[in-house]
């Protein structure tokens, strides 16, 4: 698109919307079909685990958080669609509970932690 050309409102508003939408039924497509593949407890010590996909919306990850919220905790989790995504270290305005991430608490963290790239 040429720099001199100019959408109108309503034609970004409708961009906004349908790259929303796409974001929205990738991280629902993601959630489907790999929850189940995830263990509800950690093999490592047994503690049962609440999973989540972070916010990257080109690259999101499975992120193992506690089951059980605490107020210091570094997660934040809200719904899109289907899915749970998890907002690492949010501001202290965002509403709702926090739970720590499972690599915090584990008792063998680093099997289970893939690398990072």
């Amino acid at each position: 698109m040429p720099d001199d050309v100019v959408l109108p409102l309503r034609e970004l508003l409708l961009m906004d919307e349908d790259i929303r939408r796409q974001l929205r039924d990738r991280r629902a497509f993601l959630w489907r079909t790999g929850l189940a593949a995830h263990p509800q407890r950690c093999p490592a010590d047994g503690a049962a685990l609440l999973w989540a996909l972070t916010e990257d919306p080109k690259d999101p990850k499975w992120l193992p958080l506690n089951a059980t919220p605490t107020r210091a905790g570094a997660v934040a989790i809200y719904r899109d669609g289907g899915a749970r995504i998890a907002r690492v270290n949010p501001p202290a305005d965002v509403p709702g509970g926090r739970w720590d991430t499972h690599f915090a608490t584990c008792a063998d963290p680093g099997r289970w932690r893939r690398p990072r790239h």
